[in-house]
């Protein structure tokens, strides 16, 4: 399932070069987890960036071209990517992640707090892909530069962090933008499921009083 959400909430969703839209998209958890192993996540990031090209792309990242390809267009048909006339672009600044169980009779679609990717001016793809503990943060060679990774998308989409460390500081902005963005739209609105193959679409009922 593809779901692409467009609406006023009080997350900001910034608007940065190399991507398409200013959007929210929830991935399943088999698709984000496509994304993110080394070689695929390494040409999100560069995509991010602005670097649109699969020549250039298959240069930056060291990647032969043939597989580029085969990468790329795996990522545009998981929800990652748009193909825009040959040149590839994130599709959303913003990527929550879910998972689908079955439970008795009942379906029960769970967004998950501890993956996700979001895109930062600065700093890039950040991807949030599991809990790392905390007391691992002190010892980090990378502790600056994650510090200041989770400042910057956190002042770009309105959120005020308040933990400590970084690893802890990741899984409050994906649990913020899914209590403070995505539930707030789910919760007066309504998903409406194609037949014809198409992806799903959220309906927003602006104006309309519950009753």
């Amino acid at each position: 399932m593809l779901v692409i959400i467009r609406a006023k909430v009080r997350i900001r969703i910034p608007r940065i070069t190399g991507i398409v839209g200013s959007n929210i998209r929830l991935l399943g958890e088999e698709n984000f987890n496509y994304g993110v192993s080394p070689d695929r996540a390494k040409l999100l990031k560069l995509v991010a960036f602005g670097i649109s090209s699969p020549t250039t792309l298959s240069r930056r990242a060291n990647i032969p071209r043939s597989r580029v390809f085969r990468y790329l267009n795996a990522l545009v048909s998981r929800g990652w990517l748009i193909n825009n006339g040959g040149y590839y672009h994130l599709a959303a600044s913003i990527f929550l992640v879910y998972r689908v169980e079955r439970i008795n009779d009942i379906v029960a679609l769970e967004v998950l707090n501890d993956k996700g990717a979001i895109v930062d001016q600065k700093a890039g793809l950040v991807i949030i892909n599991g809990r790392e503990p905390a007391l691992a943060c002190p010892r980090c060679p990378l502790l600056q530069e994650c510090t200041n990774n989770v400042k910057s998308i956190s002042r770009s989409i309105g959120v005020k962090i308040k933990s400590a460390t970084p690893a802890d500081a990741y899984l409050e902005l994906i649990s913020d933008i899914i209590n403070e963005g995505l539930l707030k739209i789910l919760g007066n609105n309504y998903i409406e499921l194609p037949l014809d193959g198409k992806p799903p679409v959220i309906v927003l009922r602006h104006g309309v009083g519950g009753n």
